[in-house]
Order: C-alpha cells, then sequence, then structure tokens
C-alpha cells in the first residue's frame, strides 16, 4: 500500500489532528495522538489571493494504535460531521480541551491563572438537548442526517446517532419515510426548490417534554396532518417553521403550531423554564446543573447583578434570591419573548432590557453594580463592552464562555483593573467534540 507512514504528534485548538512529514505540517483526519498511521495526503486551498495552502491527510491503515484510541461506538463516525473524537477515550478528550485552555491563558495571553480539572459530562452519549438535522436528496430520495464532517453540502443519512436520543433517530426515520411513500420533495439547497428543509427536535431532560418543529420552505405543505398523527405519540408538541429565505437555516420566520404545546420547558436545579422554539438554551441540560452551581458558588450576592446576554434568564432566576434586583440583559427577540414569561413565573426583583449590550451598558454607567454576570458568544466581549465594564466597575466579574480563545483575550484587557480569583473552572459540554466551557470570576484590584 502506497503512502508515508507518520505518527500523529498531537491535536490543535481546533481539534484537528496533525503529524509532520518530509517539514510539513499535515491535519490527519481522525487521527488519535500517538497513532502511527499510513496516509494518503492533499492539499487543500490554492495559495490566492491570500489564501492559505494547508495539506491534510485521510488514514489508510492504522499501523500501530494509539492507546488513548477507541472504538467509536456509531457506524457513522468519520463521515458524519456530529462528533470529532468518539475514537479517543474520553479522559484523554478532557486533558486536551484541559491543555487547549492553558495554552490560550498561559502561553499566548500570558495570564498567572489556575485550573481545576476538567468536569466531565454526566452523560457522553445521549447528552444534547437540541438536534438540528437537515434534511435533503441523496441518491435520489430524501434523507436526514447530519453534514459530512467539513462539507457544507453533502449530507450523510443517519441509521443511528448518540447525541440526543433513541427516540430521535425514530422521529427522523418516520419524517424520511412519510416523504418517500407521499412523494413530499426534500429542499434543494443549490436550486432552492423544493418544501422540507430541517427536522429540529428539542428535548426536555428533566421534565420529559420533546418538541418537533419541521422547517420547510413557504411551499404547501401536503398530508400534514397525517405526518402529525404518526409523530404525535413522540411529542408534547409539534411545530411548523417556515424559512422561505435562501438562508440554510433551522429557523422559521413564521411559526404554526400543530399539536400540544409550541414550547419546550426544561427544569434546571428546580426552575422551570419556558424555551422559544428559536430560542438559546445550553445544550447539554446535565452539565447546566453544574455551572448554575459553579456560578452560585462564585456570587457574592448584594445589591444589584447584572446578567449581560441573558438568553432565556437562566442565571437570572438562579441567583435573583442573592441580590435586591436584577437587570437582565438580551437582545434576542426570541429569547427575550421567553425570559419575561420566566420571569412573569417569580415574584418580582428582575428586570429584563430588550437592546444590544453595547447600547445598555452606557446607560448604567452610574448605577454601581456589585456582580456582573457575562456570557456572550463565541467571538466574546466587544471593545465598547469591555471599555464601558471598565468604567462600571463591578465588585466582581463572573465570566462564563465556549471559547477559551476569547475569554483569555478579554479577561488580559480587563486585568488593568481585575484579577481573576481562585480557579479558571472547566466544564465539558460537549464530549467528542474540541469544546470546552469555561467559568472565571474576576475581582477588583484595588478591593
Amino acid at each position: 500500500m502506497e503512502g508515508p507512514i507518520v505518527t500523529v504528534s498531537g491535536i490543535d485548538a481546533k481539534g484537528r489532528a496533525y503529524a509532520f512529514h518530509n517539514g510539513k505540517k499535515i491535519f490527519v483526519k481522525y487521527g488519535v495522538p500517538k497513532d502511527i498511521v499510513r496516509i494518503r495526503v492533499y492539499k487543500v486551498g490554492r495559495g490566492r489571493r491570500g489564501r492559505r495552502v494547508e495539506f491534510w491527510a485521510d488514514i489508510t491503515e492504522v499501523l500501530k494504535p494509539s492507546e488513548l484510541r477507541v472504538e467509536p461506538k456509531c457506524k457513522h463516525f468519520g463521515v458524519c460531521g456530529g462528533c470529532r473524537f468518539q475514537n479517543m477515550d474520553y479522559n484523554a478528550q478532557l486533558e486536551f480541551k484541559k491543555d487547549v485552555s492553558r495554552k490560550f491563558f498561559h502561553d499566548i495571553y500570558k495570564l498567572p491563572v489556575d485550573f481545576g480539572e476538567v468536569i466531565p459530562s454526566p452523560k457522553i452519549y445521549f447528552y444534547r438537548n437540541r438536534m438540528d438535522y437537515p434534511v435533503g436528496l441523496v441518491d435520489g430520495n430524501p434523507a436526514v442526517g447530519l453534514k459530512m464532517a467539513g462539507r457544507w453540502d453533502v449530507l450523510v443519512p443517519l441509521d443511528e446517532c448518540f447525541l440526543l436520543s433513541e427516540k430521535a433517530v425514530e422521529i427522523i426515520h418516520i419524517v424520511r419515510d412519510f416523504m418517500m411513500e407521499k412523494d413530499i420533495e426534500a429542499y434543494d439547497i443549490f436550486r432552492h426548490e423544493g418544501l422540507v428543509r430541517y427536522v429540529v427536535i428539542r428535548e426536555g431532560k428533566f421534565t420529559g417534554d420533546r418538541l418537533i418543529s419541521i422547517v420547510t420552505s413557504d411551499n404547501p405543505f401536503p398530508y400534514l396532518d397525517e405526518l402529525v398523527s404518526e409523530l404525535k405519540n413522540y411529542a408534547t408538541g409539534i411545530i411548523w417553521s417556515i424559512n422561505p429565505t435562501l438562508t440554510d437555516i433551522s429557523i422559521g420566520r413564521e411559526i404554526r403550531p400543530l399539536y400540544g404545546k409550541d414550547y419546550l420547558e426544561e427544569d434546571i436545579r428546580g426552575v422551570k423554564y419556558h424555551i422559544h422554539p428559536n430560542a438559546f438554551f445550553q445544550t447539554n441540560s446535565y452539565q447546566t446543573v453544574n455551572m448554575v452551581e459553579i456560578v452560585r458558588e462564585m456570587a457574592s450576592g448584594g445589591g444589584l447583578l447584572m446578567d449581560l446576554y441573558s438568553g432565556v434568564g437562566l442565571f437570572s432566576l438562579q441567583l435573583r434570591d442573592l441580590y435586591n434586583d436584577v437587570l437582565a440583559v438580551e437582545v434576542d427577540e426570541y429569547s427575550t419573548y421567553s425570559a419575561e414569561i420566566n420571569i412573569g413565573r417569580v415574584d418580582g426583583n428582575i428586570t429584563i432590557y430588550k437592546g444590544r449590550v453595547e447600547d445598555v451598558l452606557p446607560l448604567y454607567v452610574d448605577s454601581k453594580p456589585d456582580t456582573v454576570i457575562v456570557d456572550p458568544p463565541r467571538p466574546g466581549l466587544s471593545r465598547s463592552v469591555k471599555q464601558d465594564l471598565l468604567r462600571l466597575l463591578p465588585n466582581e466579574i463572573i465570566y462564563v464562555s465556549c471559547n477559551p480563545e476569547t475569554i483569555a483575550r478579554d479577561i488580559k484587557y480587563l486585568s488593568k483593573e481585575y484579577k481573576v480569583e481562585g480557579d479558571v473552572k472547566l466544564i465539558d459540554m460537549f464530549p467528542h467534540t474540541p469544546h470546552i466551557e469555561l467559568i472565571a470570576k474576576l475581582v477588583r484590584r484595588n478591593n
């Protein structure tokens, strides 16, 4: 068999295994550190207009497997893009995520912080509470599954999936078979024609709720009542989400309730949350419990808590008993819709402000909050938000992040006035992926 033999050196911060051959760094798809493998190398990119050339490789033969290599549970692993590390020992996954966090904090941003051990997920299979399954044509037939790893345009039909639940696979098979039987068209992302675009399933792991959303174009949906009849025993709610745009997204501009509840409920530490079909909620409910408990332990309590990027009110409701007043700030219309319902269920010390954090913070520069919680998207805090935090000067900032690079960058900026107290907490929200959740408590230096 032809092809070079290499030893997989490690995994980079983006979750890409790599090796070296003839002085070139080669990214080895689904390699495990210390694997000795034969590979087939190919080039990605043409080096034009600033696009960098990368060398990638498929493994054609595992000559000596690493002691970290395990047998993947799912037969679609290595093709489907849902999991990256299912062939690597779970403890090794946790150590990799800790190493990535150290790299950004210690090596790049020179922050002298300590890390505890990564908190493992209580479940490493069937741990997600939401999955968005794209629908398309495969060999001329409707198919439901996930995108191929590294591709937006190739669908992998799924016979099994260990991310959401066993029932989820039964549901997508019902939709697939129904489409074939009734000759219902899958949406074609190239020609922008057809009907069914996604099957989105959300589950309340602690409530037993299950919300099924059929996302379509704005074409008529024949036999819809019959499909609902087949699905209703699997769901507490079924909705029809209509996305008439060309954009390949799994949420609808218009939502039509078809059966049961048109929302999901999840229970976190005894607090029940209303979740709009299009609203964000932490995807691993089991680890969300641990996340909330860590944030509660870090919070000192007092007069005013400001909860920035507050979503449906996760932290606002969990910490409200520690403060006289809570101000929640969120821009997303779907999240604020649910947040108002959730806040309305409790007696009152929470106010929600609908708007961008960049626009709201300057209005409260003299408010003197005791605690500010920030839980921004992956890009982290904008420069203006960081500047406003340094003007606001709360006693403490609790930073929750899903991106070790941007939290380290932002803490470096805030270190003019703040230092990290205690360990940076690491939580594995997404087993078998490169992603890690981090929580850090920042306190004023002059306090």
